[in-house]
Order: C-alpha cells, then sequence, then structure tokens
C-alpha cells in the first residue's frame, strides 16, 4: 500500500450465522483468522464492521434464518472484536447484501480526495456481500484504490468465491 494515503479496512459481514453457524462452512470458519491478520496488521486508519441484520418478518426473503437482529448468530465473532477493541471501529448494520450507508458516509468524506484513499475488504460471502460492497464502494469513489484481501475472503462454495474474485477483477478492484 502506498505511503500517505488514507487506509480504510472494511470487513464483511463475519458474524457466527456466516462462519460457524447456519450458513457457515470450512472455507469462511478459516477466514476468521484471515481476517484477524488483517486487522492485526495494524496498517489501517479506519476500520467499518458490516452487519448483515434481519427481522422475524422478513424470512420470506432469505433462504435460510440468519442474522437475525439481537439472536446469537447475527453477533460478530469473538475474534474480530476482540482484534478491534482498541482501534477507532463503526460498525454498520445492512438489510441487504451491500450497504448503501457505507458507500454514502465514504462517499460523503472523501469524494473530494478519492486518490488520497484506499479502502481494502474482508469477509464473507465473497460472491454476495463482499463483492456488494466493494461496487457500491467503487461506483461511488471510482478513482479510489479498492483491494480485496483473498484469503481473507470465502464464500457458499469455493466457485462461487472464485466467480467473485474474476468479477472483482474485471471492475478494477485490486485482488491481493
Amino acid at each position: 500500500m502506498e505511503k500517505n494515503k488514507k487506509k480504510i479496512l472494511i470487513v464483511v459481514d463475519m458474524q457466527k450465522d456466516f462462519t460457524s453457524g447456519v450458513l457457515g462452512n470450512a472455507e469462511c470458519e478459516a477466514a476468521v483468522q484471515e481476517v484477524v491478520k488483517a486487522i492485526n496488521s495494524n496498517q489501517y486508519d479506519e476500520i467499518y464492521l458490516t452487519r448483515d441484520t434481519h427481522h422475524n418478518d422478513y424470512l420470506k426473503n432469505l433462504p435460510v434464518e440468519h442474522c437475525i437482529e439481537f439472536s446469537d448468530g447475527w453477533e460478530i465473532r469473538q475474534e474480530i472484536m476482540e482484534a478491534v477493541k482498541d482501534e477507532k471501529v463503526e460498525i454498520v448494520n445492512k438489510p441487504s447484501f451491500g450497504s448503501l450507508l457505507l458507500a454514502e458516509e465514504l462517499k460523503n468524506k472523501y469524494f473530494n480526495e478519492m486518490e488520497k484513499v484506499e479502502v481494502t475488504l474482508v469477509g464473507v460471502c465473497t460472491g454476495i456481500c463482499v463483492i456488494s460492497n466493494a461496487m457500491l464502494i467503487k461506483a461511488t469513489l471510482p478513482e479510489t484504490k479498492i483491494n480485496v484481501i483473498e484469503k481473507a475472503c470465502a464464500c457458499v462454495t469455493l466457485a462461487s468465491h472464485k466467480n467473485a474474485i474474476e468479477a472483482m477483477k474485471m471492475c478494477q478492484i485490486n485482488i491481493i
């Protein structure tokens, strides 16, 4: 990463339901430690955590009940919260795949300094929420360097993870 840039880390949906819960798998579980490594690298000026957030009346749109607000599965993994405990962190609850709120907040803060900001994303699921957030940020800050740490991401299947990685490369998102 380049010097003199404000470095922002976006940790996407590192919640119990996506890692060890109803939608978890071995790859998502393995991504937890890679995300902790990224946080512990101490190279980020700001850290945002997104949290997939649903309510009981939203079940008609979910493939399986998950991330119901205030449930155990909605909680961000303890390892992640311990890693960010001393950092400036903002948690963004999001009702859908990507967070318009987060993209707009970044746009409002950095639109006039796009080239002085670098955004890195990690988390789950690569083919749904990571790619959605990366694309929203790219659309709102088109001249900003956006990275995705491949080892610190995982998806429902390895194929969907790889497809999302390739799609992001096509959209000028750096895969590291």
